[in-house]
């Protein structure tokens, strides 16, 4: 038993001293001015890349949308938008309209 045991514990040493040392140098390593510059040209180029891919989804889409007669996420945004307009106009004469109505009620009421 004594042999199992002084064999693991000189694997877990090993591993143990493994662990440190890779932790130490991937410490060094993201902390250096090189993993930063690669790190952000990764970041860009992704980025780069999935902008190109919306703009074709988004172009497909709007060919989908056009081909099956169907309005666009952006047609049925502007939509909303002048029927908001629209519903505003509607609420601001039927309230002139009601004040309308008022006077002419007081003025048939004074005569």
């Amino acid at each position: 038993m004594s042999g199992e045991t002084s064999a693991r514990d000189l694997f877990r040493q090993l591993a143990d001293r493994t662990l440190a040392t890779a932790s130490t140098l991937v410490d060094e390593l993201v902390a250096s001015e090189t993993f930063s510059r690669a790190l952000a040209g990764g970041m860009q180029r992704v980025v780069g890349v999935s902008s190109a891919a919306r703009r074709r989804l988004n172009s497909v889409g709007s060919f989908a949308s056009e081909w099956l007669n169907v309005p666009t996420r952006h047609q049925v945004i502007e939509l909303s938008r002048r029927l908001n307009q629209l519903e505003i106009a509607v609420d601001d004469v039927d309230a002139k309209a009601a004040e309308m109505l008022d006077l002419m009620d007081k003025r048939d009421q004074d005569d």
